[in-house]
């Protein structure tokens, strides 16, 4: 059998490769030696150390003072103070209509005209026996001071010509009454017939209101009434307005609902716009203000139970710190801190073996001041100590102060 015969290249390919790896060694062993950092581990010594990358994504918002009031909320429907149907007053049918759903009209103006042939024939009947009778009793008149007429023809002439003169203006009311006057100054809200239509005594043709200005009939508690007055402004809330409108307390009744405990209070809505009769509205009255209270964003505040907790950003601005606070008044988006309870969070334990209770580092911390800002979006997913990294309203992560101060000295190490 024939065995196969070693080749002459082997050993020094062995030996090739073992002094290789051993120079390598050497100068990675000299490298350490000296000091020389590697590339990673230069950038770490050059910048200060970033987020986790398992921080929690946050976006936050400043605490600061701003006057904040104490708001009692209802609802209502807005009313006309003034509100009527306008009907005609005599027979006839419509000629004209002169005004139209929406126009807004004087006191007095004319809304309708009746076709009046029939009333003209008879008031100009009327003026002509009134006339006739009129002039028959200045005759009577004549002859009962002469002797010649009996007492009783005279109080006969003289009843004619009072009748003719009350049948005179009975014919020119009804004449005046086929024009159809607005009883007040106001808008039409309703037309109710057509040109042509056939009315009677009390047949409806508009419905006209006063809509300056509206009104809203509130129940407010008997408890808030001394907290109020008439003339205090009044802030005024609807799905058909962006913002809110300005109103004022109008009366106040002086009566308590003995069921409900509660008192009437009219609100008046100067200018009230897109806003009409029947429009539902949300009402709020100011109670009570305070001027330099410390707010923050509701989105800020995390319950549990009955304890609200709201988290600062650390100073490094990466991590964050669980402040329990008491809240004040509340109004719109925003809410008053009162006082930061620094020293009521639960203990976490023996946690350095010493046999002693060791307190959660916000039970050590300053009260919230103003100017300190605080999570708003992702408050819920965080505890106390979570690392975060702060984010802009578009989702990029905002640059920490000291980042930037570091990235500003190494462009200008390199220049």
């Amino acid at each position: 059998m024939l065995l196969a015969r070693p080749s002459p290249f082997v050993p020094a390919l062995v030996a090739l490769l073992v002094s290789t790896t051993a120079g390598v060694v050497l100068v990675g062993c000299h490298g350490a030696a000296d000091g020389a950092p590697s590339g990673a581990t230069a950038e770490q010594q050059t910048r200060p150390n970033k987020p986790a990358k398992d921080a929690i994504a946050v976006r936050v918002t400043s605490a600061e003072r701003r006057a904040v009031s104490s708001i009692y909320a209802t609802s209502a429907t807005l009313r006309a103070d003034k509100r009527a149907t306008v009907i005609a007053r005599t027979q006839g049918v419509i000629e004209k209509l002169l005004v139209e759903e929406g126009d807004l009209v004087q006191a007095g103006q004319p809304l309708a005209e009746l076709e009046d042939d029939e009333q003209q024939i008879n008031a100009e009947i009327a003026r002509t026996t009134r006339e006739t009778t009129a002039r028959e009793f200045e005759r009577a008149q004549r002859l009962k001071q002469q002797g010649l007429m009996s007492d009783e023809e005279f109080e006969a002439k003289r009843r004619l010509a009072e009748e003719a003169e009350q049948s005179a203006q009975l014919a020119e009311l009804e004449l005046e009454r086929t024009v159809i006057d607005a009883p007040f100054s106001g808008r039409i809200l309703v037309r109710h017939l057509d040109v042509g239509a056939t009315v009677s005594n009390g047949t409806a043709v508009y419905d006209l209101a006063d809509l300056q200005p509206l009104y809203a009939d509130v129940t407010v508690p008997e408890r808030h009434v001394e907290r109020i007055s008439p003339g205090q402004r009044v802030r005024i809330t609807a799905e058909t307005i962006e913002d809110h409108l300005d109103a004022r307390i109008e009366r106040i009744g002086h009566l308590v609902d003995p069921q409900t405990g509660t008192v009437k209070v009219t609100v008046a809505v100067p200018g009230a716009g897109p806003l009409r009769p029947g429009s539902f509205v949300r009402v709020g009255m100011i109670t009570d203000t305070h001027h330099d209270a410390l707010v923050v964003a509701r989105s800020a505040l995390v319950a549990e139970g009955r304890r609200w907790h709201l988290f600062r950003l650390a100073e490094g601005g990466d991590e964050v710190e669980m402040l329990e606070v008491r809240l004040g008044y509340e109004e719109g988006d925003i809410v008053e801190v009162l006082e930061t309870l620094v020293d009521a969070l639960p203990d976490v334990g023996d946690g350095d073996g010493d046999g002693t209770q060791t307190p959660l580092a916000s039970a050590q911390l300053r009260p919230l001041m103003e100017g300190e800002q605080v999570v708003v979006v992702g408050a819920s997913a965080l505890s106390d100590g979570a690392p975060v990294r702060v984010i802009d309203a578009e989702g990029g992560e905002v640059e920490r102060p000291e980042d930037q101060a570091a990235a500003d000295g190494e462009d200008g190490g390199a220049v």
